[in-house]
């Protein structure tokens, strides 16, 4: 039947599909899902549930019970951790389970600044953070605010949904309420400030947000993003720009026909820093950085000389890029943080299905959330399965959406407005379609594919659980794949240690040994 399945894209009735979607569940749904796994009948309800002859409730909790793994265990360096994952390579693995419950820190340091007014944040500002509901800064908040405010060059990570985005633009419109006062006869198009972003809906929604904040306020903020540039190069607006946001293409070609100058930017800021240390973004921002003049630090309250540094981001890479030690000295970056960096912040649940399991497993975990109006956001590793899953879920009278970088921007942006609305509540992604969009309303993660790199599964989850979110997030992972059970296997460990996950890149790894075999054999052939 599931190979009749994966050509849905061409077949519009064939009698497996007529089947799953006359009876709802077909027999082989029964025998493969139902049977395998008896949990998931209860699974939307799926809360931190223990034996009751159990006292203490576990951070891992196994189809297994033997491989449990309960508070106050530890391990010693190199002693062989047992885990439930271990076994998952053999076929008769499939249809086991764990779950991951999170364990999270809670930040000692005192902090000497605990309100928005201590930090410094100009007070008209203070009232329009109210006005949306926002009291009391968060701890990165308190942290990052007033090193930003002292004119200190930093790298902020933090987990996802943390607050990372006011962190930046409340001391950013601080200054600008302060410079604008001292200078005179600005040009047009000169901004004061830029915010660069991987992505257009990234782009647009930190300009909405920036908008709310400076509303009634002498502050004008701009958002643009590709698609249209050449209709703003033949018809260019001109204004007064304060905060100018846009994606890195965009800005590049618009400030290099000088229709917007650079001439004024006081600070800079790369949100999501991680995806624009990729090398899809290497040639194009290691050539715009280089031409803003960056200080060591600002110290006084005048219009500095020189521009101020903000990175964002979840995750701190392993290593900073060569082009930014070119443009500022990194020696004058530092890095702000909360305790529970690098960790998920909801309970992952981790499935070994095989291949031709998935698509009933997802039918099924996905049909009664799409009942109850419940906002799902499933990922893929790639666009086709992106789009397959969509057609798959729309063929079963589950109205969804698609969203992956393929998508023409203008579409895009009306499909994640219609999931932020709830006029469709299941949206399948890929990393690219759904990197850094605020989902507060989404309490699902279901990963079909699951990622290879550390960096983006922490930023797959943190779509839910978010500051402001709904409190009872979740993440359910298939795995299937033999990389996918090895980047599993790694997760188990590092949990089993009590350790943050690690930045690394599985495929990137198996790549590297790859090419360093062929080395080595190329080697001893001329010996």
């Amino acid at each position: 039947m599931f190979r009749q399945l994966c050509k849905l894209c061409q077949v519009a009735e064939v009698s497996g599909i007529h089947n799953l979607r006359k009876y709802s569940l077909s027999a082989i749904w029964r025998q493969n899902s139902i049977l395998m796994y008896p949990e998931l009948d209860d699974d939307d309800n799926d809360t931190q549930e223990v034996n009751k002859t159990d006292s203490v409730k576990p951070i891992i909790q196994c189809r297994k019970k033997i491989f449990n793994f309960y508070p106050g265990k530890v391990y010693k360096k190199f002693e062989d951790i047992p885990i439930a994952s271990g076994s998952w390579h053999n076929i008769k693995s499939k249809g086991d389970y764990f779950t991951i419950f999170p364990v999270l820190e809670e930040d000692d340091e005192k902090c000497e600044h605990n309100s928005f007014s201590d930090l410094g944040i100009d007070k008209r500002l203070i009232e329009n953070l109210k006005a949306v509901g926002i009291e009391d800064p968060t701890v990165i908040q308190k942290r990052g605010i007033s090193e930003i405010l002292d004119g200190q060059n930093i790298f902020i990570t933090g987990e996802t949904g943390c607050g990372k985005t006011l962190t930046f633009l409340l001391p950013i419109m601080t200054q600008i309420l302060k410079w604008k006062k001292q200078i005179q006869d600005r040009p047009a198009n000169s901004p004061l400030a830029l915010i660069l972003s991987p992505s257009k809906e990234l782009a647009h929604q930190i300009g909405t947000e920036a908008k709310k904040l400076a509303m009634g306020l002498d502050i004008s903020v701009k958002a643009i993003s590709g698609g249209k540039t050449k209709r703003m190069m033949r018809n260019p607006s001109v204004k007064d720009v304060d905060i100018l946001v846009g994606t890195v293409g965009v800005v590049s070609k618009l400030t290099t026909a000088r229709l917007y100058k650079l001439d004024y930017v006081r600070h800079v800021v790369l949100d999501e820093a991680h995806a624009l240390f990729d090398e899809t973004f290497d040639d194009k921002l290691g050539y715009f950085l280089r031409r803003i003049k960056f200080g060591y630090e600002q110290i006084n309250d005048n219009l500095p000389e020189s521009s101020q540094l903000t990175l964002s981001s979840a995750t701190f890479p392993t290593e900073m890029p060569e082009y930014l030690s070119k443009c500022i000295n990194t020696d004058s970056i530092v890095q702000i943080s909360t305790a529970n960096t690098h960790k998920v912040l909801v309970p992952q649940k981790f499935m070994r299905l095989g291949s031709t399991q998935k698509p009933p497993m997802l039918l099924k975990l996905v049909k009664p959330r799409a009942l109850r109006r419940e906002p799902t956001l499933i990922f893929s590793n790639d666009s086709a399965t992106c789009d397959w899953i969509s057609i798959f879920l729309n063929q079963m009278n589950i109205k969804t959406f698609n969203l992956h970088g393929s998508i023409p921007a203008l579409v895009r942006n009306g499909k994640y407005r219609a999931f932020k609305n709830g006029e469709v509540n299941i949206l399948s992604a890929t990393n690219a379609g759904a990197r850094g969009l605020d989902t507060t309303m989404v309490d699902c993660i279901i990963n079909f594919d699951f990622p290879l790199s550390t960096i983006e599964y922490i930023h797959r989850c943190g779509r839910t659980g978010r500051v402001g979110g709904k409190p009872n997030g979740r993440v359910i992972n298939f795995i299937s794949r033999p990389l996918e059970i090895e980047m599993t296997k790694k997760i188990e460990r590092i949990t089993r240690r009590m350790k943050p996950l690690p930045m690394f890149d599985l495929s990137e790894q198996r790549e590297k040994h790859e090419m360093d075999s062929e080395v080595r054999d190329l080697i001893n052939s001329h010996k």
